[in-house]
């Protein structure tokens, strides 16, 4: 029959036949009708081998769509987003002489550092903050644009510049850019390459994001190249490219003007033509460009592309492209889109990856809905903010990228672009826009005659292109919609009781108001071609391409809304039998194959999403179960990859396929290889036994990967929207996207959606209102598809219907307009409602009042109010009677309408709070079934996006038999409300659980009603059942309980995961017996609390709830004697021995003493064994007798030094262990080869201990091949924790949790972190177990909760708050800039430390220590506040961080006091705490009931483990030796974690850099705070003094710089007369930073060779840090400052040398900058002196003017990379000290002056002696041509005077002589 079936319905497509009725035919064989539905003739053989292949079964679709619990996604809320940037440095700036500024500008805000003056790489270390507020997908389009200017008065000139935008910072790990190098290029030339590089740190953060900073080390020898601020992956080098964005035409964009004038035109003119002049705006990269404007055209044709020329890969991520309408008063966006780089292209090596493009392919538009009024109330829709509520239009847009090679080449496309726009250039001079016709045409002559400016600058250039011939007119499809309503049901009141209809519409196709012209002009010519070729085939198919076929139906008919029974405020429409239709034919370029790869995709994604759901929820059953499942659904996927792959394979290239469309294809199937590969490796387990957390983590990956690919960014058929109108006046919508409903004969290529009834929830247009917004609820099918396969658009309708024709055309071939359901069934609903758990709190008092509406169709109930709760038990059960339903029995128990519950708060006044929904399905019950109670389960509610809780419920719809009511099963009577219980059946079967208390106490309780809460008590409820705690006296004075704990027995559901919830509520007794809710805490899962109760045994400290089995800690012991201990716990008898001395061949700084029972170090060598002491340690180390304390002398000279800088005479203190301890922590970073090493000798978050048992004395020669670089001296050292001390060691909350006590409504603003809503603290724990049968064994005493737990009475104690730093604090004065004090807050004690502020300094070291005593449980919180000094007004607070003592008090962690690496009795490393190792071992194994310890010679025993090491030391001024177990004890306790049992990590000597928080910006982190805190009870010794931690001042040094001589100067001057080159030379230097001390030697004049003679000194005095190698510079910022401020920078010389002019500025000839601790060698001679030598040595082969103390020799100038002289100078370091005992003079002065430069008599000033110049430069020279001139002169007088007197004196004669 089925074959048969088959053949049948082939023949049917064939012939286009649309049956009326199906129902008919296929009732005989409902079950496999569906089945065929997608086996038509195109995918039946398909489909076949598919099954075959990845055997899934072909289960018929299903009717309804897959039900969604969470009705809407919340509104894109704003959020708070703070942008810090720290400017650190620049290097290799491209300039001469140059004063550098950076300017930073983050949007519209901008900020500029201070200038720096005279040098080519700058030292800034200047920190910003930038605050924005919006929505995270706005945001992250900003850039950050950071500019170096060379700074003047008038005029900066930009050097180079670099952009970001924040959406790359915010992809990077950890939200950051950290110390990465930024390369700044000349956006006015491209081929100019670097202008210089720019270290900065940049960090975008929101609120709760935590960022992972790390103090700063400055590093001279980083290579820039290899350290860029590129996202991972990301070529170092990076191109330039050329990114063209081609905007050919638009279509059906609003017709409609929304400017007011137009509207005035309008009514004057008519509504002839299209009122819209639309241009186009692309803007990416911070950059804009936008096309002609085309007048009054609503499909204008621009044919213009705009070319954006940035480095490529970018780093801004997204293309946006706005079409905006021009208008006389001002423009306005009709539509945004954004195009994301990363979809449209693959930054993969190699063949795989490919650069971005994109079509030509069409981009829908969507925005506000065109409706014609005067102002748009939606307009921000438009411009990109909000989801789109209609279409607006869609444009063809083309992306190409061209990467240039060299600069600004041009490549073939560009040529065959230019020669393109060269020929129509003609064309080009009567374009419409004169004004772009000009641009054109002046770029083009331009660049025909040669690149112009405008190539090379990074300008965008927009000009017109002809369409290549390539781009064929596409091929149109008709496409046709098809839907059937079949209810409309909770319609909102406030829309009316006009009569209500719904439009369907895709594009402008359906929209009733501007409606897509059908086959309008503008897609005639495409498809009356495509009619004349093939008009057999078209009439074949049935489906008339001639409008008049099939007449378009795209709204329903109107009809009057009924009130909801039950509910007034919901309307319904009664379509009862008789669901309405539409349909209409749309079309639309032929790419569906585009939405076919996506929806097979998607399938993939949804598949394994819901599988990893499923595998999530059987954990909860069992582990081995889940795995299994998580291994099918892999392999699963794996099929489908394959399958996925060969129909890649064996597609056909298709003419309408552009490039991205190929290359997407290839990279999904890639990718999906690359995953199947992975998965196969995963399933089975090659690399590494994956557990099954890291399998699901694997599995959402790959989830995650396909979903990126799934969406398409080429469009094809646009979305598809209802809107229902009411009165004819759009009021709600749905949107959904069109590849979910398009058709395809393959089943793998079809919607998700299509031919299904899916429910829509209709929601309003724009911003919607907080709360309920629901406006109605549409179940519809719908079913798209080309016009080819609309035989199948009934396919999977439910049965039993009879269609309906239109009246109004008749034709066989034709969609029903309705279809008539004639089967009436009566049905009853069940809705049994049992609890509800993690409510919203909507009252003032942290609590709600919930109760429940349930909509099923059109009838409404509600549950009973629960008052003041967050986890309600309803146990109702609401009836639905008279349920009439229409359709086939065996369709409706397949797929039911759902079911809505809503919750809401009730409150005494005003309308009820809404408080989440959720959406279920009801389980369906017929008449001839048989009964089986359902199971209640957990449904999950959503109020808007955020998760609201959860309903335990479930939903029976029973069908009321022919007997009426009486035959279905029966329910538990009502009580006297008349209110139903839940029935026996289906409540959860509960038994009899204990659940045990501990009361420990509240803290920081705020005022309630503004009074402070004085007696407060604790109520504890679970299940109905519940025990108070005991009321507290006076808060004030001790609040702490005094009963610790108590127990109550409650039952509960024998199936854990439908435990309770259990809840903490604290209430203040007040006068007169009153009492007042103070706030509450709902535990939601119990699991972490449930112990087992089977063996009396797990007594231990079960506090711990969170490691059920660390908590079995001491229970063998509370059974057995401690004798037998031993042989209880291990059979064999045999002791384990841990060996915990390092093996003797350790380089110092790696001695990580980490002893785990497993690693057997070897014993040190016989050579070592008798060592006296750890080198460099003055203090013997503490003998048997504890008084042999001799008085030593430092070993320092013996001790090797190896800080470069620390001079012999520094002294070691606290601060050499600071900054060895950075400096070890920055190697482990870098180096994970060496934490893989510490892997095997011990955790690498362990603390690591660095003790140096080989110390100097004769055994220097061994030591000494170590290499010098890079060791650390031989120190003992601290951790130093990234964040703070609590989040490395869980909270401590290893004895007792604290609970957050709420008050106040939670509202979706604070959601997150709502601070404000905490109103105190509770602090206690819960144990649960069952009741044990005989409650004999329980009363013995004690509860099992106490056991391990301290006495809570009040301690006191002393305690020591050591701040060391803090850094990039939030800047809070106007000049960006801080002046930071501390203030310290416990109890009643604050400590201001004003007078201390540190003026001017975000990164303030504080180095202070504080001195409290506190009594506990009273003072246990902790404030540290950092604040703003201000000179006049108040301080602001910059942030604060607060401590819970109490928890680090009583931890097991041990928190009081860090155990420091190494034990020593004096010195900088001297033992801290009150009790000794040895005595904290035994108090550890007295409270962990441990034999033990033993003390026997090298070794120590505890229990059955043996821990050997060194106990002998040789004291070293008597050389006796000394016997002492401290060292040994101390490393046990640093490896007590691997103690079997009771083993747990001990806090180590530490720093921890706590996040300040401000409250008026929640979540975001204010800056950090190094610190400690160490705790010494008074009834212990006391301890020692505080340790000094009180910053290092600076040491004064003076820095003398002889100038003796210059060479090969480039000569500048050329001589007027003789055209000789001559330069007067002159040498210029500071210290960078001081340049206010510059110096200068006298003038050498008129050297002919370069050569110039000096004989100067300059005298530089600075202050210096050794430790941290930066030179300290305090001087007023301006001469308004009122304070100093201090920075640090490196020390670095510059020298300069210039040429001195008289009458004009100087010439600056070049420079050398050293930076004093590592600079090259200096050349012997100046022959040797090379510029490349200089630039290329390497780190070894320098040297620090700190360790040589005097240098001299030769070094190059250089001035933009050509060497441009050498100088020979001698540098000399001298302390301040000794610069006062052996002074010099400046310049060649006393005293020790220096000799007279013996000057070549050229050099002197022609100005000051010119009849020397005269001399020496004429004289000498042309002295011969003098003479002979002189001569000359002589003559030629004579001659003149003989002629001039010759004619007179001869007249004379002739007169005289007659």
């Amino acid at each position: 029959m089925f074959g048969l079936k088959l053949k049948k319905r082939k023949k049917k497509a064939e012939k286009g036949l649309i049956l009326a009725n199906k129902a008919a035919q296929d009732g005989e064989g409902e079950a496999e009708a569906p089945q065929e539905g997608p086996s038509h003739q195109e995918g039946g053989d398909f489909i076949c081998d598919h099954e075959s292949a990845t055997s899934i079964p072909s289960a018929p679709p299903k009717r309804r769509s897959k039900l969604l619990t969470k009705i809407h996604d919340g509104e894109v809320r704003s959020q708070n987003y703070q942008i810090a940037i720290t400017i650190t440095e620049a290097r290799q700036l491209v300039g001469e002489n140059i004063d550098p500024v950076v300017i930073i500008e983050v949007g519209d805000e901008k900020k500029q550092s201070t200038v720096k003056e005279g040098t080519n790489s700058p030292f800034y270390n200047e920190y910003f903050v930038f605050d924005f507020i919006g929505p995270q997908l706005h945001l992250f389009d900003k850039i950050i644009k950071i500019s170096v200017f060379h700074h003047k008065l008038i005029g900066s000139i930009l050097i180079g510049s670099f952009k970001v935008d924040l959406g790359t910072v915010y992809n990077q790990p950890g939200h950051q850019f950290c110390d990465k190098w930024a390369l700044l290029t000349d956006p006015g030339d491209i081929r100019t390459g670097a202008k210089g590089y720019l270290k900065c740190d940049i960090s975008v953060i929101g609120k709760g994001d935590v960022l992972k900073s790390s103090p700063k080390t400055p590093d001279a020898e980083e290579q820039i190249e290899k350290n860029l601020l590129i996202p991972q992956g990301f070529p170092s080098e990076r191109p330039w490219a050329r990114f063209y964005v081609r905007l050919y035409k638009a279509e059906g964009l609003p017709k409609m003007n929304s400017s007011i004038m137009a509207n005035v035109t309008k009514a004057f003119v008519g509504d002839s033509k299209d009122l819209v002049d639309p241009f186009v705006e692309v803007s990416f990269a911070g950059q804009m460009g936008r096309t002609a404007v085309q007048k009054n055209c609503a499909d204008p044709v621009w044919n213009e592309q705009v070319v954006f020329k940035e480095m490529f890969p970018p780093l801004c991520r997204r293309v946006k492209i706005q079409v905006w309408d021009e208008g006389s008063v001002n423009d306005v966006a009709l539509a945004t889109h954004f195009i994301d780089l990363k979809k449209i292209s693959n930054e993969q090596d190699g063949d795989k990856g490919f650069l971005p493009t994109f079509g030509p392919a069409w981009i829908n538009l969507y925005g506000s809905p065109r409706n014609h009024s005067l102002m748009d109330d939606y307009q921000e829709l438009n411009e990109g903010f909000g989801e789109g509520v209609s279409f607006r239009g869609r444009i063809l847009v083309e992306i190409a990228v061209e990467i240039l090679s060299g600069g600004a080449q041009e490549s073939k496309f560009s040529k065959a672009l230019k020669e393109l726009k060269l020929s129509s250039k003609d064309k080009d001079s009567k374009s419409s826009k004169a004004s772009s016709k000009d641009k054109g045409d002046k770029t083009d002559d331009g660049r025909s005659q040669q690149a112009s400016d405008k190539t090379n600058s990074t300008e965008v250039e927009v000009e017109r292109f002809d369409v290549p011939p390539e781009i064929i007119p596409e091929k149109y499809e008709e496409f046709l919609l098809f839907g059937t309503f079949f209810e409309a049901t909770m319609i909102d009141r406030k829309i009316g009781d006009k009569p209500i209809s719904f439009e369907v519409s895709i594009g402008n196709f359906g929209n009733l108001l501007d409606g897509g012209s059908h086959h309008g002009s503008k897609k005639k010519s495409a498809e009356s071609a495509e009619e004349d070729n093939l008009p057999l085939l078209q009439e074949g198919e049935g489906d008339t391409a001639h409008s008049v076929a099939i007449p378009m139906l795209s709204t329903t008919h109107p009809k009057k809304p009924l009130v909801t029974e039950g509910n007034r405020n919901y309307n319904y429409l009664p379509f009862e039998a008789k669901k309405p239709c539409v349909y209409f034919i749309s079309s639309w370029g032929d790419q569906t194959f585009r939405l076919h790869w996506s929806n097979m995709l998607e399938k993939m994604a949804d598949l394994l999403e819901e599988s990893i759901e499923e595998a999530r929820e059987l954990i909860k059953i069992s582990e081995t179960a889940s795995e299994e499942k998580m291994k099918t659904v892999l392999s699963d996927f794996i099929s489908q990859s394959s399958a996925f792959i060969s129909e890649a394979e064996k597609k056909p290239k298709m003419l309408n396929q552009t490039t991205l469309d190929k290359k997407r294809l290839t990279l999904c199937w890639q990718e999906l290889e690359a995953m199947a590969k992975e998965a196969k490796g995963i399933i089975q387990q090659q690399k590494k036994k994956l557990s099954l957390d890291e399998i699901i983590h694997e599995a959402e990956n790959f989830v995650e990967k396909i979903r990126f690919l799934v969406d398409e960014p080429q469009h094809t058929i646009p979305d598809v929207f209802i809107w229902m109108l009411s009165n004819n006046k759009k009021v709600a919508y749905a949107r959904i996207a069109s590849k979910d409903l398009l058709y395809s004969p393959i089943r793998e290529q079809m919607g998700k959606h299509c031919g299904k009834i899916k429910t829509h929830f209709l929601k309003l247009p724009g911003k919607r209102p907080a709360g309920w917004s629901v406006q109605a609820k549409v179940d519809v099918y719908l079913w798209l598809g080309s016009t080819r396969h609309s035989s199948a658009m009934l396919d999977n309708l439910p049965v039993g219907y009879e269609a309906e024709m239109s009246s109004k055309v008749a034709g066989a071939n034709q969609p029903p307009a309705n279809l008539l359901y004639q089967d009436r069934h009566v049905f009853q609903l069940r809705a049994h409602m049992y609890q509800a758990r993690g409510l919203i709190a909507a009252d003032s008092s942290g609590l709600s009042d919930p109760f429940a509406k349930v909509t099923f169709l059109s009838h409404c109930q509600t549950t009973k109010v629960i008052s003041q709760t967050l986890s309600p038990t309803w146990n109702q059960m609401l009836l639905f009677n008279d349920l009439v339903l229409h359709g086939d029995q065996k369709e409706l128990a397949e797929s039911p309408p759902s079911v809505v519950v809503e919750l809401y708060d009730s409150d005494a006044v005003g309308k009820p709070e809404y408080l989440g929904a959720t959406v279920a399905a009801p389980v369906v019950k017929l008449a001839d079934q048989d009964y089986e109670p359902p199971r209640l389960c957990y449904h999950p509610i959503f109020c808007g996006s955020l998760s609201g809780g959860d309903l335990l419920a479930v939903f029976e719809l029973l069908q009321v038999p022919s007997s009426g009511l009486q035959g279905l099963p029966p329910v538990d009577p009502p009580d006297v409300a008349q209110i139903y219980p839940v029935p026996t059946s289906i409540r959860p079967v509960l038994s009899k659980y204990r659940v045990e208390v501990l009361f420990w106490g509240v803290r920081e309780m705020k005022k309630v009603q503004l009074l402070s809460v004085d007696r407060p008590q604790v109520l504890i409820e679970c299940g109905g059942r519940g025990v108070k705690s005991c009321v507290i006296q006076s808060y004030k004075n001790n609040p702490n309980f005094s009963v610790q704990a108590d127990a109550f027995e409650v039952e509960l559901p024998e199936n854990e995961l439908l435990h309770p919830p259990l809840s903490i509520c604290v209430v203040d007794w007040r006068a007169f017996g009153r009492s007042t809710l103070v706030g509450t805490y709902t535990i939601n899962c119990l699991k972490q609390f449930l112990c087992k109760s089977k063996e009396p045994l797990a007594l231990s400290s079960q506090v711990d709830g969170t490691q059920v089995e660390q908590a079995l800690s001491d229970s063998p012991v509370a059974t057995e004697p401690s004798g037998s201990l031993s042989s209880s716990q291990e059979p064999s008898t045999d002791h384990i021995y841990v060996d915990v001395e390092p093996p003797p061949t350790v380089v110092p700084d790696s001695a990580q003493i980490q002893l785990t029972s497993m690693v057997d170090v070897p014993d040190s060598s016989p050579m070592l064994e008798p060592e006296p002491k750890p080198a460099g340690q003055e203090p013997p180390k503490g003998g048997k007798a504890k008084d042999a304390r001799k008085p030593t002398r430092r070993s320092t000279k013996k001790k090797k030094r190896t800080i470069a800088d620390e001079s012999a005479e520094n002294v070691i203190d606290w601060w050499s262990k600071y900054y060895a301890s950075l400096k070890k922590a920055q190697k482990e970073k870098e180096s994970n080869s060496k934490e893989k090493r510490s892997n095997a000798e011990g955790k690498p978050d362990e603390v690591v201990v660095n003790i140096e048992d080989g110390p100097k004395k004769k055994k220097d020669k061994m030591l000494k091949k170590k290499p010098k670089e890079d060791e650390i001296p031989n120190l003992a050292v601290l951790q130093i924790y990234d964040g703070d001390l609590e989040s490395e060691f869980n909270n401590f909350e290893d004895w007792v949790k604290t609970f957050e006590l709420f008050r106040g409504k939670s509202t979706e603003d604070d959601h997150g972190l709502d601070g404000d809503r905490v109103i105190g603290k509770f602090k206690g724990s819960f144990c649960i177990y069952k009741s044990p049968q005989d409650s004999g064994i329980e009363d013995s005493g004690q509860l099992r909760i106490q056991q391990g737990v301290p006495p809570n009475h009040p301690v006191k104690v002393l305690i020591r708050v050591y701040i060391v730093a803090a850094f990039n604090l939030s800047p809070a004065d106007p000049d960006g800039k801080a002046d930071p004090y501390i203030v310290v807050k416990l109890g009643q004690t604050e400590i201001k430390d004003r007078d201390k502020y540190i003026p001017k300094q975000l990164n303030p070291v504080f180095g202070r220590s504080f001195e409290i005593q506190a009594t506990f449980p009273k003072d246990s919180l902790l404030s540290i506040l950092i604040y703003d000094h201000d000179m006049i007004g108040t301080d602001d607070l910059i942030g604060e961080t607060k401590i819970d003592l109490e928890n680090r008090f009583y931890s097991r962690h041990r928190a009081i006091c860090g155990l420091q690496s190494q034990y020593e009795i004096e010195g900088y490393n001297a033992w801290r705490d009150t009790s000794k190792p040895t005595e904290i071992l035994t108090k550890l194994c007295k409270d962990n009931q441990l034999d033990g310890p033993y003390f026997c010679p090298g070794k120590i025993q505890i229990g059955n483990q043996v821990f050997s090491g060194k106990t002998v030391f040789m004291e070293e001024d008597t050389e006796q030796m000394v016997e002492s177990y401290e060292h040994l004890a101390l490393r046990v306790l640093h490896s007590w974690e691997d103690m079997p049992e009771v083993g747990c990590r001990l806090v180590p000597e530490h720093i921890e850099s706590r996040p300040l928080y401000h409250k008026d910006k929640p979540g975001m982190e204010q800056g950090r705070l190094q610190m400690w805190v160490d705790m010494f009870p008074k009834d212990m010794p006391q301890p020692g003094p505080p340790v000094d931690i009180s910053p290092r001042q600076p040491r004064g040094y003076e820095l003398r710089v002889t100038i003796w001589n210059t060479e090969d100067v480039i000569l500048e001057d050329e001589n007027i007369l003789t055209g000789q080159k001559s330069s007067d030379i002159y040498v210029k230097g500071w210290i960078k930073g001081l340049e206010d001390d510059k110096q200068e030697t006298d003038v050498h004049y008129n050297s002919l060779t370069g050569e110039g003679n000096f004989n100067w000194r300059f005298l530089f005095p600075f202050q210096y840090l050794p430790a941290e190698k930066q030179m300290v510079i305090t001087k007023r910022e301006n001469i308004f400052s009122l304070e100093k401020m201090e920075c640090k920078t490196p020390a670095v010389l510059v020298l300069q040398v210039w040429d001195f002019e008289r009458l004009s500025s100087d010439d600056f000839l070049g420079s050398l900058e050293m930076n004093l601790n590592s600079f090259p060698r200096a050349a012997k001679s100046a022959k040797d002196c090379q510029l490349t030598k200089f630039e290329n040595a390497s780190e070894e082969s320098k040297i620090s003017i700190f360790q040589q103390k005097r240098v001299r020799g030769w070094w190059p100038f250089a001035k933009s990379k050509e060497l441009t002289g050498k100088v020979e100078a001698e540098f000399h370091l001298v302390t301040a000290e000794e610069a006062e005992k052996n002074p010099v003079g400046k310049a060649r002065k006393e005293p020790e002056p220096l000799a007279k430069p013996n000057r070549p008599d050229t050099s002197f000033s022609w100005f000051v002696s010119p009849f020397k110049c005269l001399y020496h430069l004429i004289w000498k020279n042309y002295k011969k041509y003098i003479i002979i001139g002189f001569i000359l002169i002589i003559l030629i007088i004579f001659l003149v005077l003989f002629i001039y007197t010759l004619p007179g004196a001869i007249s004379r004669k002739i007169v005289v002589g007659s």
